[in-house]
């Protein structure tokens, strides 16, 4: 009876987190969730493929160098898309995913110390800023951030009960988080930890391995087809490619300054509470390592975080907080873990250590959530409902002069894309911003100005021969996905 009290009372207590995890990824939503150029890309290109039933083997160009992502990304999205609804469905899905996030983070912390631990991670991912920030937000990195936790969990599994599934699971997911978002390169620790820290059966690992390559073998094919073209611009890159920007990256700089930020911009709060976790988690596993008490799932995670943390500080990039999404598990764990120690040690101080991360965070998710803003969505369903009722019977083909509006011409794609106005054979519109050129203005029949400074115009009378001579970009979905998927096809 005791037993099925106490699980009566881990049950209410998870539904009650999950439910205000659900409240926090959802309150005002309409104001939060994100559309710029690569998400309303993303759903042109995704949209595209399932309509015309494509199968890429890339994803999009990487901001770092000339060499492209896996294609998982867009194979998602287009999971999402195929979903019956309007165009924020594939955001919202997203969202309860994020949602089930706290669930799987129960589940780790249940894997390591028991399911009051559980409970205690659950909470610190219910409230962390900047997993409600990611969740609304339909961009490759905040799904490579869902796929590491999946990878997390399984590399605890994996180090805990050494099985053969366990260890396929940690090398596929660990790769497919990869190839979302290269972002996550760093992940790749796990399988040697793993497998150092795990009962080290030959067998494990390699199935590990083969969980690892499966992910991969779209690149591969990508590459073999097209001379190369991947690995010898990764390899230009890495040898060549980012040594043409100079980044300053000091240790004290890294370490001292951007890691604590980051630290309280997961947990929330104050910068002081990332110098807090990052001192604490550094004094508590020295201690216990020296003691030789620390658990050796929790070391396995250090010596993992500790080689992406080093690996990072060798990056020449620009490294902001978008790109340690994948290490979120890691950062809410050793939060946790911290706090969990020092409960040990005197409850009321852990308490107390709570109740001020509790305010802190959600001082901060106030802000986030109260302040948030969609422009773009308002004027892109404005803009649409402008044209639609000015031509009703109109299918439209758009262009976008120089390339100048995407911010503007490819969220009205999306949303056009979904009412079926959108046809290569349709109306020819573009969306230009003439306002320092009168001559263009004139030669050009206006459709509509808005008050923001861009124009559409009607090109109907111009011949595609005429609209390239004059700069103007032709952004239909089929162009789009040519663009963006099929660039080496000549």
């Amino acid at each position: 009876m005791i037993k099925k009290m106490l699980n009566k009372k881990l049950g209410i207590t998870l539904s009650l987190v999950m439910l205000f995890a659900v409240f926090l990824r959802f309150v005002n939503y309409f104001n939060r969730w994100g559309l710029a150029y690569d998400q309303a890309r993303d759903i042109i290109v995704s949209t595209f493929a399932l309509t015309h039933h494509l199968l890429p083997l890339t994803g999009p160009f990487s901001s770092a160098g000339q060499f492209v992502y896996g294609p998982q990304w867009v194979w998602i999205v287009s999971l999402f898309v195929a979903f019956p609804g309007g165009v924020l469905t594939p955001w919202i899905i997203q969202s309860l995913l994020y949602v089930l996030m706290v669930l799987v983070m129960f589940l780790i912390g249940k894997e390591l110390f028991g399911k009051n631990f559980g409970l205690l991670v659950a909470f610190l991912t219910t409230i962390s800023t900047a997993q409600l920030g990611q969740s609304t937000n339909l961009i490759s990195p905040s799904m490579a951030g869902i796929f590491s936790i999946f990878a997390v969990y399984f590399f605890i599994r994996y180090i805990k009960y050494s099985k053969n599934l366990d260890a396929f699971l940690l090398g596929f997911l660990v790769s497919n988080t990869i190839n979302i978002h290269f972002q996550a390169i760093g992940l790749i620790f796990l399988l040697p930890i793993g497998f150092l820290f795990s009962k080290r059966k030959l067998k494990s690992l390699l199935i590990l391995g083969i969980g690892a390559f499966i992910p991969f073998i779209p690149l591969l094919i990508f590459d073999l087809q097209n001379n190369f073209f991947e690995s010898r611009n990764m390899l230009d890159y890495y040898f060549f490619g980012q040594n043409r920007l100079y980044v300053p990256n000091r240790w004290l700089t890294y370490a001292g300054v951007f890691w604590p930020k980051a630290w309280s911009g997961i947990i929330g709060g104050q910068t002081l509470m990332g110098y807090f976790f990052a001192g604490a988690l550094s004094i508590i596993a020295l201690w216990e390592i020296i003691k030789k008490k620390i658990d050796r799932n929790i070391l396995a995670l250090i010596v993992s975080f500790s080689l992406v943390f080093v690996m990072l500080r060798y990056y020449k990039g620009v490294i902001f907080d978008g790109y340690i999404v994948f290490l979120h598990p890691f950062v809410l764990v050793f939060s946790a873990w911290v706090i969990y120690k020092i409960f040990k040690i005197n409850k009321i101080v852990a308490c107390l250590l709570l109740i001020v991360v509790f305010g802190l965070t959600m001082f901060a998710n106030y802000q986030q959530i109260t302040t948030a803003t969609n422009n773009t969505a308002l004027s892109t369903v404005i803009l649409r409902d402008e044209l639609v009722n000015k031509f009703p019977n109109k299918q439209f083909s758009v262009y976008d002069y120089k390339f100048s509006q995407d911010n503007r011409s490819y969220p009205l794609i999306m949303y056009m894309n979904k009412e079926n106005r959108i046809d290569d054979n349709g109306m020819k519109i573009g969306l230009a911003n003439f306002n320092e050129d009168s001559k263009m203005r004139i030669d050009l029949p206006l459709i509509l100005e808005d008050k923001r400074g861009f124009q559409v115009y009607d090109l109907s009378s111009s011949t595609s021969a005429i609209l390239l001579r004059d700069k103007w970009i032709f952004v239909d979905p089929s162009e789009v996905y040519r663009t963006s998927e099929e660039w080496y096809k000549k």
